[in-house]
C-alpha cells in the first residue's frame, strides 16, 4: 500500500464569473493584491481589485512581481511591504506571483528571512489569509506548497516546501485567462503536462495521485492546441485551468523528477522560462525513462490519440513518446537549446548541477547516470 500526503485548500471556486465570489473571502482590513506588470497591463486588474475593495476596508496594490524571482528580490519586496498591516493577500498572476505571494505571507512582520527559509527554518502556520487566483494554467502552484526562487550564487532555481505556503482559498476563473498569448499559454500547459506525467511515473506516485494525473493529462491531451489555437474558447481555457490544478495537487502527492532535475539548471544559468525548459527535455526525458515504467505509460498510450491497437506494451509507449515530441513542436516550443542560448562548451558544468538536484532525482523511476543526464542534453543541444 503506498502511502501519501496532501494538503490542499480549505476552499476551492471553480467556472465561468466566479470572481464575483472573492469579496466573501476577505477577512476586512488591509488587503494586498499582489501581480505583475503583464497581468497589470492585460486589464484584468481593475475588476479584481473592484472585488477586493468589496471586502476591504484598503486594498494596497504591488504589480511589480518580477519574473521568476531571485532571493534578493524577494527580499527587496518584503522590505517594500513590510509597514503595512496586511490581513489577506490576493495573488493575481502565474508561477511567480503565486511563489511570492506563499514567502511574503510568512516573511512579512516577524517572519523568518529568506536566509532561514533555505536553511529549513519553516513555520508551521501564518496568521495572513493567503488567496490565489492564476492567470495561467501551468505551474498549478495555487495547489502546492511549493515555492521556487533562483539562487544566483549556485546559478539554480531551488524550491521551498513549506505546509504554511497552502492558500486559504483558490479561485480558478476561466473568463481571466481568455486574452492569454499563444506562446506563453504553449509553455505554460507544457509544464503542467510535465507535472502531471512525471508525478504519474514518480517514485512517490499513488492513487490519489494517479487519479489526477490521468484527467490532467486527459484534459491537456484534448484542449491544449485548441486553447493555443484560439485564446477564446471558454470551454479548451476551463480544461487547461482545471488540468493545471489537478497536476498542482499531484505535485503535492507525488512529485516531479528527472525532466524537472534537468530543467532547473536551464532555468538558473540562462534564464529560460521554466515552461519552455521543462517542455524541450520532455520527450527525451521520458525516451530515457521508458524502460522503468512501461506499464504505466502503455496504460495511458491511448489518451495521445494514436492507433495503438494491436501494438505491444514498448510500441505504445514509444507512440506515446513519439506524440509528446509532436505536441511540443505543434504548440512552437523551440527544439533545440542552442536556439535558447546554450553554448555547447557548457554542456559538463550543466550535467554536474543537474546532478546536484538530488531531491528530485531521487523520485525518478530509475537513476539517472551522468552518461545518461549528458546524452539528453546532448540530443537537444
Amino acid at each position: 500500500m503506498k502511502q501519501f500526503k496532501c494538503l490542499l485548500p480549505s476552499g476551492i471556486e471553480f467556472g465561468p464569473g466566479k470572481i464575483n465570489s472573492l469579496p466573501e473571502m476577505l477577512p476586512g482590513g488591509t488587503t494586498l493584491l499582489l501581480t505583475d506588470k503583464g497581468v497589470a497591463a492585460s486589464g484584468i486588474v481593475s475588476r479584481v481589485k473592484e472585488r477586493c475593495q468589496a471586502g476591504s476596508e484598503q486594498v494596497h496594490e504591488f504589480m511589480d512581481v518580477p519574473p521568476e524571482p531571485s532571493e534578493d528580490q524577494v527580499a527587496e519586496v518584503v522590505e517594500k511591504l513590510s509597514n503595512l498591516n496586511v490581513r489577506a493577500i490576493v495573488a493575481l498572476g502565474g508561477g511567480s506571483v503565486m511563489d511570492m505571494a506563499k514567502l511574503i505571507s510568512i516573511m512579512l512582520g516577524d517572519g523568518p528571512n529568506i536566509t532561514n527559509l533555505f536553511d529549513g527554518k519553516l513555520p508551521r502556520k501564518r496568521s495572513l489569509q493567503l488567496i490565489m487566483i492564476p492567470t495561467t494554467a501551468g505551474t498549478g502552484s495555487e495547489a502546492t506548497p511549493n515555492a521556487i526562487i533562483y539562487r544566483p550564487s549556485l546559478q539554480l532555481k531551488v524550491g521551498i516546501v513549506c505546509d504554511a505556503f497552502m492558500p486559504d482559498r483558490v479561485i480558478l476563473d476561466p473568463e481571466l485567462i481568455t486574452g492569454l498569448p499563444a506562446p506563453i499559454t504553449a509553455a505554460t500547459g507544457m509544464d503542467a503536462l510535465c507535472h502531471a506525467l512525471e508525478c504519474y511515473i514518480s517514485n512517490k506516485a499513488n492513487l490519489l495521485s494517479d487519479m489526477l494525473a490521468i484527467e490532467a493529462i486527459r484534459l491537456i491531451f484534448k484542449s491544449l492546441k485548441k486553447s493555443y489555437a484560439d485564446g477564446s474558447d471558454l470551454e479548451a481555457r476551463a480544461d487547461m485551468l482545471l488540468a493545471s490544478f489537478y497536476a498542482g495537487i499531484c505535485i503535492a502527492a507525488s512529485g516531479t523528477n528527472g525532466v524537472h532535475a534537468l530543467s532547473y539548471p536551464l532555468g538558473g544559468r540562462y534564464r529560460i522560462p521554466h515552461g519552455i525548459s521543462n517542455a524541450i527535455l520532455l520527450a527525451p526525458v521520458f525516451a530515457c525513462n521508458k524502460d522503468a515504467c512501461v506499464d504505466k505509460l502503455a496504460a495511458i498510450a491511448h489518451l495521445c490519440g494514436k492507433d495503438i491497437h494491436g501494438k505491444t506494451e514498448e510500441q505504445k509507449v514509444d507512440a506515446f513518446v513519439g506524440f509528446l515530441e509532436e505536441l511540443s513542436r505543434d504548440v512552437g516550443i523551440p527544439t533545440r537549446l542552442s536556439e535558447l542560448g546554450v553554448p555547447s562548451d557548457d554542456l559538463d558544468e550543466i550535467v554536474e548541477a543537474a546532478l546536484q538536484v538530488k531531491r528530485l532525482l531521487d523520485n525518478n523511476p530509475k537513476p539517472l547516470t551522468r552518461d545518461e543526464i549528458h546524452s539528453i542534453y546532448s540530443s537537444i543541444l
